[in-house]
């Protein structure tokens, strides 16, 4: 391939330019001519002087072509960034397979317990997997964590750890014993099953804690009696309670006007990026990836709140006074909710949470 530049240009008397470019020795690879266009292909390294003699003739230059090594360097010239981020892209890829770039865990274990026993073992985002040993993994988080088992695989850069707890084998029951079944809470009778002992308590009684529900008793009609094993199921309903006073205030959260703009890098999950100044604010975010390197850049922008308190009636306060009961009934409620009654007085709002528990 030869090392040539060619040049596009408009033009009259084109005939004597060429006899110029000629004598100023200047090889002509291709010439072609429409109408005043003109197309001409010198050697690369005479470029500039014909460039400049078009110029000088007062020709139109219309476009500039380079062919051959010369095109190449004069690419790779203007744009050394590419081939330097081309090369980063491949090394990239080729070491993110060796490192643990996510960590997905799953099984009966809180996740937070599972993650700090990975990193005592030395298992962390960014660890080499390369020389990972996934069977001497797998026994030593089994160990560690006191599980059945736990299984470890790797997909490219993430690696997928399930750690399964040991099974309770619940004690065989002793039916020639005599046992009652008692309220391990207070609350109000829904339902009762009684399959073997005499049953104290009907649907609406309330009963507390320490009642027996079912004793452990078989009656004759004579009025004699066996102890037994007491079975059966009682359903209760329980309840937690919050109350929110009304003061004649409710709170607004308002901006200020102050914003607080930034820019910041996702990695793993997490935005790297100058913390904002305000202690109380609406974070809104603009993403952009950076490919194939995969790297997510993100705007911020921060815009200052403050709480203020202003003169309401009740019922302007009262979605406000319904959730701060809700919160204050969450507080001792240990339960699934499966029902929520809000009664509204002049002093403000009680908020009642119902759920069910059968006692066996």
């Amino acid at each position: 391939m030869k090392n040539s530049c060619e040049i596009t240009f408009e033009g009259l008397n084109v005939a004597r330019l060429l006899s110029t470019l000629a004598k100023s020795d200047i090889t002509l690879y291709k010439v072609e001519r429409t109408g005043k266009r003109c197309v001409i292909s010198v050697p690369s390294a005479r470029a500039k002087q014909t460039i400049a003699l078009l110029q000088e003739k007062c020709y139109n230059i219309i476009g500039i072509k380079y062919v051959g090594i010369t095109a190449v360097a004069k690419f790779l010239r203007f744009r050394f960034v590419l081939p330097i981020f081309c090369l980063l892209t491949v090394l990239i890829l080729v070491l993110s397979s060796h490192f643990c770039f996510k960590i997905v865990i799953s099984g009966d274990f809180d996740n937070a317990l599972v993650s700090e026993a990975l990193s005592d073992i030395g298992v962390t985002i960014g660890c080499n997997m390369s020389k990972l040993d996934v069977d001497v993994l797998e026994n030593t988080l089994a160990n560690k964590m006191d599980a059945m088992y736990a299984v470890v695989t790797r997909s490219g850069s993430v690696l997928y750890v399930n750690v399964v707890a040991k099974k309770q084998i619940d004690d065989p029951i002793d039916m020639t014993k005599s046992r009652d079944v008692v309220a391990t809470r207070s609350g109000v009778v829904t339902s009762v099953v009684c399959e073997q002992g005499n049953a104290l308590v009907k649907v609406g009684d309330t009963v507390n804690v320490g009642d027996v529900l079912i004793e452990g008793k078989r009656i004759y009609n004579d009025g004699t009696f066996d102890t037994v094993y007491a079975l059966g199921r009682v359903t209760l309903q329980i309840s937690a309670t919050g109350f929110a006073e009304y003061s004649g205030y409710r709170t607004e959260t308002v901006e200020t006007g102050n914003v607080f703009t930034c820019t910041g890098v996702s990695l793993f999950g997490k935005i790297y990026s100058k913390s904002c100044p305000f202690e109380q604010f609406t974070l809104e975010t603009n993403s952009r990836f950076l490919y194939p390197l995969n790297l997510e850049i993100v705007s911020l922008f921060y815009r200052e709140m403050k709480t203020v308190s202003v003169s309401a009636t009740i019922d302007e306060c009262l979605e406000q006074l319904q959730l701060q009961a809700l919160e204050q009934a969450k507080l001792s409620c240990d339960f699934t909710v499966i029902d929520t009654q809000y009664i509204t007085q002049t002093n403000g709002v009680t908020v009642t949470l119902y759920g069910e528990i059968q006692i066996e």
